[in-house]
């Protein structure tokens, strides 16, 4: 027999699967990263400080509210001594006004 002839009287080895469908290197998937419980969440509607316009103000600007007399504005955050952020219960807009405008309930 000359080399590189396959002898007739020995058989093939069988064949096995390829090695690419045994996966060694598994990496697990990681779990879905959950959002902070309690830290992140946005406090609820009534959390805040309460005020009440005591005056009539139209927002002259974009970032401003407008609100009547009576009006109840929550969720109040001081910005500056002259200026609050804040909702409106009535409209449920937000925005800055003026702090001499409201007193707190």
């Amino acid at each position: 027999m000359e080399w590189g002839q396959i002898d007739p009287k020995v058989s093939p080895a069988p064949s096995q699967p390829p090695a690419a469908s045994q996966n060694f290197n598994h990496e697990p998937t990681p779990a879905p990263v959950q959002p902070a419980a309690a830290a992140a969440a946005a406090p609820p509607p009534s959390a805040g400080k309460r005020y009440r316009a005591v005056y009539d103000y139209a927002a002259a600007d974009e970032d401003e509210v407008s609100f009547v007399d009576g009006d109840v504005i929550i969720d109040v955050q001081q910005i500056d001594e002259g200026w609050m952020y804040g909702r409106v219960e009535r409209t449920g807009q937000q925005g800055m006004l003026p702090s001499n405008y409201v007193e707190s309930i």
